[in-house]
């Protein structure tokens, strides 16, 4: 790795004792020859959803999804799937079993497609399916698990045997004219001690829209859309803090309650960017809700990761490992 201070070329490669770096990653105030798990660096998460692995000791699974086919009969058979080996949600990615109709596929693309992408259904499913989220599993350790028992509010993860994409990355699609939403209640969180940092892209810009959001009467809102600007909503205020005129770009949105730079306020980041501030308040959380708010103003569009700390420590350095994996800006 060559290192140049303006135009002058320095040492050819950086040694730790005799090992030579050939990159490096700073994070927790540290550097590092390989690029740690974000939960790694930075645990204690109070919830933290994504569709890639967020911390190397995590063995749980992603999602519970759902299929149900039409033809050659009408079946329903739920499964769990797994992160692959490279930490992310493919077609390669392992499902196991948990209910319904028995499965003899052992990955994502055999059981949701007939064939494509050189997968074969050994279900004798004859038509490419599209596969829905039952449930959206946490990585932080806390059993924070958003889900949805009924079928048609269901947001999907593969449409036509063909993975949801947002910026050439898996994604949920939430589809607001479905009311699709993941919800658990959840009242553990304080409005006035919560940083959250949320990964996803409006598909439409039409209407009120609340892709996440953890009370109604205590908003803490991220991000919503009310159809010309989107916003970050805190407290009693819908409209608290103006992120960026509306649009179906893809973004990562910052809300951190208090400010890393003053305990008295609120700040909202739009794109590693500041946006404003707004006085603290307190309250307890309702719910976690994904793709919605209470069941109202329902989002349309993808979300790829949401991930809440109780502390407004290492700002930067999370945006910077977020930023860097999903390549938003």
């Amino acid at each position: 790795m060559a290192i140049e201070i303006g135009t002058v070329s320095a040492d050819t490669s950086v040694k730790f004792g005799t090992t030579t770096i050939q990159s490096g990653y700073i994070g927790y105030n540290n550097f590092y020859g390989t690029e740690f798990k974000i939960l790694d660096l930075f645990p204690s998460a109070h919830h933290a959803y994504s569709l890639r692995k967020l911390r190397t000791a995590y063995t749980g699974f992603c999602l519970r999804i759902r299929r149900t086919t039409t033809t050659p009969t009408v079946t329903t058979t739920t499964v769990d799937l797994s992160f692959d080996s490279n930490g992310t949600i493919s077609l390669n990615s392992s499902i196991t079993y948990v209910s319904g109709t028995v499965t003899l596929s052992t990955n994502l693309g055999q059981f949701c497609a007939s064939v494509v992408n050189g997968y074969s259904n050994p279900d004798l499913v004859n038509t490419n399916q599209n596969i829905f989220v039952v449930t959206w599993f946490e990585q932080s350790g806390n059993g924070k698990n958003p889900t949805q028992g009924t079928a048609g509010n269901q947001p999907k993860i593969v449409e036509l045997g063909n993975l949801e994409l947002s910026g050439g990355k898996v994604a949920v699609r939430f589809v607001k004219a479905n009311n699709q939403r993941l919800t658990i209640a959840d009242t553990t969180a304080n409005i006035n001690n919560m940083s959250s940092y949320f990964v996803g892209q409006y598909a439409t810009t039409g209407g009120n829209q609340q892709a996440y959001a953890l009370s109604v009467n205590n908003r803490f809102y991220l991000p919503i859309s009310n159809g010309t600007s989107i916003f970050a909503g805190y407290a009693g205020n819908f409209n608290a803090i103006l992120l960026q005129p509306v649009n179906i770009n893809r973004n990562l949105y910052e809300l951190l309650a208090p400010s890393p730079n003053n305990s008295s306020v609120v700040e909202a980041f739009a794109n590693g960017v500041s946006k404003g501030t707004v006085a603290i308040s307190s309250g307890a959380s309702a719910a976690i809700w994904l793709g919605h708010a209470n069941n109202v103003n329902h989002y349309d569009g993808h979300i790829q990761e949401v991930i809440g700390w109780q502390t407004n420590a290492n700002r930067v350095e999370k945006e910077t490992n977020i930023n860097s994996y999903w390549t938003i800006y």
